[in-house]
């Protein structure tokens, strides 16, 4: 160890030959993955490289190496379970935002269904005008034309029409506004 921190590298190479067998030997049976567990070898060697100014006061090589080794594994282990939780927590939030797509397809299937149903119980006259303007999209002056009454008139209509299914559906303007 003296020659490396004296500059030379093919001591620090020898040092490497010498431990790099066991620790890759430890960090192969816990993690099971040979990539894993040379990236976490060279993860260790290069930590031990960084130390070069003070290694001589390391007692024990083999035993600081496979510290430095055990860190790296706690590390490793750490970042694989936060990779879990993450992977799960997307699932679940996937499953749970596909059964609220669901349940919101439902529910707006459902609001529809009430909405034409409500609006077939309006007055002929307050429906028609109501469909000519929400469903063709006509303008008030269109559909004055078309039913040969005045453009108020169809206005009083529409405020009938939107009055009649709001009570009817028991939500505000602006939701009724979103439906249509």
């Amino acid at each position: 160890m003296t020659l490396w921190q004296q500059g030379d590298e093919q001591a620090f190479e020898s040092l490497y030959h010498q431990h790099a067998v066991t620790l890759l030997t430890i960090a192969l049976q816990k993690t099971d993955d040979r990539e894993i567990a040379k990236e976490l070898v060279q993860s260790t060697f290069i930590t031990f490289y960084k130390i070069k100014d003070t290694a001589h006061q390391i007692n024990s090589l083999p035993a600081y190496l496979y510290t430095i080794l055990k860190n790296r594994l706690l590390d490793h282990y750490r970042h694989a379970l936060v990779h879990q939780k993450l992977q799960d927590m997307s699932q679940y939030r996937h499953e749970h935002d596909t059964a609220n797509d669901v349940e919101t397809y439902i529910d707006t299937r459902e609001m529809e269904r009430r909405l034409q149903e409500e609006i077939g119980k309006l007055p002929p006259q307050c429906q028609m005008v109501f469909r000519l303007r929400r469903e063709e999209e006509l303008s008030n002056k269109e559909i004055a034309r078309r039913l040969s009454i005045s453009e108020n008139t169809v206005e009083q209509h529409m405020r009938k029409a939107i009055r009649l299914l709001r009570v009817a559906m028991n939500i505000s303007k602006k939701a009724l506004f979103t439906l249509l």
